[in-house]
């Protein structure tokens, strides 16, 4: 940024009221001098990639530790219909976190994208699975729960580094954003590890992991902000 450049951002701010020149001098001698060059924001396609890697590797690395049964039990149609279910909406939240950290992105898209998500993985659990069985229900869901958001764990603070990287406006939004994708990252790494296929476990408690990850990320940006 040039001092001319100031020249024109303060006309600007005037609304068409004339400042005078001394006044003018006055507000850029304080401004220059506060002004520190930065690096270009790498592109959005840099950013969406780097999401994407950080969901991968956290749910293989993840699952990989505790063991692939779930991959195990699955067939051929249900590993691609939910490996492609899960990588698409791991692809929306990518984006949705670059929006956020780039005011310049556009629309907002943390709240769609999680929504989206959300009835996405819903769907196709419902679709997929037709056991609707109840027993065992909460023995077998807590302990799903708790890996799901330890595995979203790493991903969210990797997530969190990427996204200082940029611009964050709403930290509310981003937090969401975030959460989701962690969230993903969680349910990717149950989805690989658990072999348990009923559809009232794994619409609660896998899928209750991205809604706890998005709700958990939305509550602590809510409390930063305030603290800030």
């Amino acid at each position: 940024m040039a001092p001319e450049d100031i020249d024109k951002i303060l006309v600007q701010t005037a609304n068409g009221v004339e400042i005078p020149a001394a006044v003018m001098q006055r507000a850029k001698e304080r401004i220059i001098p506060s002004l520190r060059p930065v690096r270009p924001l790498a592109s959005a396609w840099f950013f969406i990639a780097a999401f994407l890697i950080v969901f991968g590797v956290v749910a293989v690395a993840g699952a990989s530790v505790v063991g692939m049964h779930g991959w195990r039990a699955l067939g051929v149609s249900e590993r691609a219909v939910i490996f492609t279910v899960v990588i698409a909406a791991a692809c929306f939240a990518a984006v949705a976190c670059t929006h956020e950290m780039r005011p310049a992105a556009g629309r907002r898209m943390s709240g769609p994208a999680f929504g989206v998500v959300v009835a996405g993985l819903l769907i196709t659990f419902a679709l997929l699975f037709p056991d609707y069985g109840m027993q065992k229900f909460v023995g077998q869901g807590v302990p799903c729960l708790v890996a799901g958001l330890t595995f979203a764990l790493p991903a969210a603070l990797l997530g969190i580094l990427l996204v200082r990287r940029g611009f964050v406006l709403d930290l509310a939004a981003s937090g969401i954003a975030v959460g989701t994708l962690a969230g993903l990252a969680g349910i990717g790494g149950l989805e690989l590890h658990c072999p348990n296929l009923k559809a009232t476990h794994v619409m609660f408690w896998h899928v209750g992991v991205v809604v706890a990850s998005a709700l958990i990320g939305r509550g602590l940006a809510g409390i930063w902000r305030r603290n800030r």
